[in-house]
């Protein structure tokens, strides 16, 4: 028969262990869609844009993405949609970006991105407009 001390240790230590794996595991989808190229791709558009570049600074960062949110940030596979936080030395902002490809095989291509900045949530400026699958 265990002590109550050893099922505490138990208990303590198996919630330590699922708190860690929960959050290692957010963290890796984190990075994986990070280092997906429809995201890889999005994001050197942005830092190439030099309005884009002019109104955040140097260097953009990506900041961490809403996954609870799967209107706003989501990819089947074949379309991509997301809302990334974006920093630079001189403001934050919010990057809106769609890609999509025909079929699992091809590269993805971003046809839709543009920037809200934080300070004026009213106005976006328009990266990239162009009807899904047209580039």
């Amino acid at each position: 028969m265990l002590s109550n001390k050893t099922l505490y240790k138990i208990a303590v230590y198996g919630a330590v262990f699922t708190a860690s794996s929960g959050f290692f595991f957010y963290w890796r989808i984190q990075e994986d869609i990070k280092n997906s190229e429809y995201f890889v791709t999005a994001m050197r558009i942005l830092r190439s844009h030099k309005p884009s570049v002019y109104l955040l600074g140097e260097p953009i960062k990506a900041g961490r993405l809403d996954l609870d949110d799967r209107e706003k940030n989501y990819c089947d596979g074949l379309r991509a949609k997301f809302e990334v936080p974006v920093r630079g030395p001189k403001q934050k902002g919010t990057l809106y970006f769609a890609a999509s490809r025909i079929v699992a095989e091809n590269r993805w291509v971003v046809h839709n991105m543009e920037l809200e900045l934080s300070n004026d949530s009213t106005k976006r400026l328009r990266i990239i407009s162009c009807p899904e699958g047209e580039t």
